[in-house]
């Protein structure tokens, strides 16, 4: 069965029912952001999701405008539109930069939350000049790849009681075709080699580099986060994900009003959004197995708009599962020795 999902045939009305399941999608509070419209599209399809933002009144407005689209379309179209309850959205605040509260915070959530079936790491920063924080790290890596590292360690126990009892647990990490412009050389064996400057602290070829090294990590991260899961015995999948190439607020202030042209042909968000919940929600990601083979499909790949595995779109780097082992090792050292956090679960 050929499974190709191309713009013009995917809909989002094709999720599944979700009443029951809960989501958290970090980055979630912009209308004009790829996390809003998948925290958007879950609620509609009855989860209960989790807004996360950097302030509590960010987070609020993120949950009054799904709340006020929802009402909108609702009144438009009563019969065939559903009305999300402020009840399914709870706000989720932390700054990811600050690793001491990404693991309060998760620590919390684990602590008040039955079960998390779906967890989906959007929320990033991109391209930039080198910047260190107060834990010597750079603060793309660090909002990136190690804040969504450590949320899956922290929230882990929740997801396996999730997942032990509900099996389809899905960790969706959105990376970005910028991966391959990484050296094929690169590797994550020191904090120096994450706060790698790529030739210069700040300059547009050294900047996207780095954005795209940050993507990598999300790509191998995803990759060994499903090895371990599968050693685990715990019935979840990882997936990493390219959007595609969108226009959001995010991409819109980084292009800067004299090249808001070069985005004219992007995707919207909704449409950016459509990988990314079809990873997180369709039923084939978690029933589908690979032909010849027992390995679901969908387990660890890297995935291209809307919802293909393709390894062709991958680099060399990025199939290595020994870089990946090397990334996983070297950040759970870093958030020891830099930040004074255990993270090391699976």
């Amino acid at each position: 069965m050929d499974h190709t999902i191309r713009r013009d045939e995917y809909d989002v009305n094709i999720l599944p029912e979700l009443t029951g399941k809960v989501a958290l999608v970090t980055g979630s509070n912009s209308p004009l952001g790829i996390g809003w419209n998948i925290a958007n599209q879950l609620a509609l399809k009855g989860a209960k999701v989790y807004i996360h933002a950097r302030t509590l009144e960010k987070a609020q407005a993120g949950i009054a405008a799904i709340l006020a689209d929802s009402l909108a379309n609702h009144h438009l179209n009563p019969s065939s539109s559903r009305q999300v309850s402020a009840k399914q959205l709870e706000p989720f605040v932390v700054d990811l930069g600050n690793l001491t509260a990404v693991r309060d915070a998760a620590r919390s959530l684990a602590s008040e939350e039955a079960r998390l079936d779906i967890l989906v790491h959007n929320a990033a920063v991109l391209a930039c000049g080198l910047e260190l924080n107060e834990y010597g790290i750079s603060t793309s890596m660090t909002v990136n790849h190690i804040a969504p590292f450590l949320l899956i360690m922290e929230l882990l126990p929740l997801l396996k009681k999730t997942s032990q009892s509900l099996p389809g647990v899905r960790i969706v990490t959105l990376s970005s075709i910028a991966h391959v412009l990484v050296p094929p050389d690169v590797r994550f064996d020191t904090l120096q080699s994450l706060n790698n400057d790529f030739g210069e602290r700040d300059g547009v070829q050294a900047n996207l580099k780095r954005y795209g090294y940050s993507k990598l990590a999300n790509i191998l991260f995803a990759k060994e986060l499903q090895r371990r899961l599968d050693e685990a015995g715990l019935p979840a999948i990882s997936v990493a994900v390219h959007p595609g190439g969108v226009k959001t607020d995010g991409s819109i202030k980084y292009m800067g009003p004299e090249n808001i042209s070069k985005l004219d042909d992007a995707q919207t968000p909704l449409q950016g959004a459509l990988a990314p919940l079809f990873a997180a929600a369709a039923t084939e990601v978690w029933t589908e197995k690979e032909e010849g083979s027992e390995k679901l499909k969908w387990a660890g790949a890297y995935v291209m708009p809307y919802g293909i595995p393709s390894p062709v779109d991958e680099s060399e780097a990025a199939k290595d599962g020994q870089l990946a082992r090397e990334l996983w090792e070297t950040t759970i050292r870093i958030l020891a020795d830099q930040v004074g956090i255990s993270a090391g679960y699976l």
